[in-house]
């Protein structure tokens, strides 16, 4: 029989007698569920400054959507800058796409019509302008909870419109031939619905592109790491950070772990999809590998540069899941020598999963 896990002293709720109101932990309004559950489509083209204040509200000192409580992450210009990072590494890593010639075939100019790109989660808008900008005869969109704080003029072809997936997709239903969904399961409550929703959002021939990172850190051999508390052989304080913000999020709802389940649902609609391929990188956390390539050593320093800033996104749920503000520190300050003195040599796990040639709708 599974031992218990022993509960945690770092949160208030192991203090019997300290306990917080919702307001004094932040979450005010975010206990109303009506937000998440409300039949009405919440998309809405912004176009001033005016519509960013209506579309977030703040929590320990950072801005998030003011749309659904199962995402918690900022949408803040500083979240999107490391966005904007995590963009450049995942670019360097695999491009804008697994199969680039495969989306060229897709997004072919054609004589009837014009293709279609949906980005599901922009985040920074940083893949949805590049790639308006890879293929300039296609349209490109961009839905998100919030909006992107662009620091260019995007392509003519691309525009952004904020709308939850979670409310369903039926206005977009047989308009695009490729859809890209990258890190947005920590927002999607039901996942396997929300692939068979865009399956009929995609046109015959279409392609679904999936990037997701769950959170689970591993050694070098690629052992995943187990150990959550200080006297388990094998602890880190990176991890131990990591499994905080995954059940945090996971209380809330959300879909953190469905990265590594995302191709065997795929793999079950094989009638759907003429092929369904998957790539699974680990990416290091500072530069510690044996590859002393520019570009290798690059990547692993945009990746662990990437987790420094994730610390500071994650602090408003950590506060509001509970953890003291004294631990938070304590947290990063041991995660900040552990990864800039390489003393704990870790990979991430990134999931690609890409099925296209869809050949029927539900």
């Amino acid at each position: 029989m599974a031992t218990a896990a022993p509960p945690d002293r770092y949160l208030r709720d192991y203090y019997a007698d300290d306990e917080l109101s919702g307001e004094e932990m932040g979450v005010g309004e975010l206990a109303n569920e009506s937000r998440c559950t409300s039949p009405t489509s919440s998309v809405y083209s912004y176009e001033s400054s005016i519509d960013h204040e209506r579309m977030l509200h703040e929590i320990h000192g950072r801005s998030f959507n003011n749309t659904s409580d199962y995402y918690m992450l900022p949408a803040d210009p500083a979240e999107h800058c490391r966005l904007d990072l995590q963009h450049e590494m995942l670019k360097q890593t695999m491009g804008l796409f697994l199969r680039l010639d495969i989306a060229e075939g897709i997004l072919a100019p054609r004589q009837t019509g014009i293709p279609a790109v949906l980005d599901v989660g922009f985040g920074s808008g940083a893949w949805t302008v590049d790639t308006a900008r890879l293929f300039p005869h296609a349209e490109v969109v961009g839905i998100d909870l919030a909006p992107a704080n662009l620091t260019c003029q995007p392509p003519p072809n691309c525009t952004f419109e904020c709308d939850d997936v979670n409310l369903g997709l039926g206005r977009y239903h047989s308009s695009f031939d490729v859809i890209n969904a990258r890190a947005i399961a920590s927002g999607i409550a039901d996942y396997p619905s929300f692939l068979e929703d865009s399956i009929q959002t995609l046109r015959p021939g279409g392609m679904f592109q999936s990037i997701e990172c769950d959170l689970q850190l591993f050694d070098e051999q690629l052992f995943p790491i187990t150990a959550e508390y200080e006297d388990q052989s094998g602890f880190c304080w990176t991890q131990r950070l990591c499994v905080a913000a995954r059940e945090a999020m996971g209380r809330r709802g959300s879909g953190i772990h469905a990265g590594p389940h995302i191709h065997r649902w795929m793999k079950g609609m094989d009638d759907v999809w003429a092929e369904t391929e998957e790539n699974v990188v680990y990416i290091p956390i500072g530069p510690w590998t044996n590859d002393h390539t520019e570009r290798g050593r690059y990547i692993a320093e945009l990746m662990c540069e990437d987790f420094f800033q994730f610390m500071n996104s994650v602090r408003p749920l950590l506060l509001t899941a509970g953890y003291f503000e004294e631990t938070i520190d304590m947290w990063t300050n041991r995660i900040h020598t552990e990864l800039n003195g390489l003393h704990q040599r870790l990979y991430i796990r990134v999931s690609i999963v890409l099925p296209y040639g869809a050949n029927r709708v539900f």
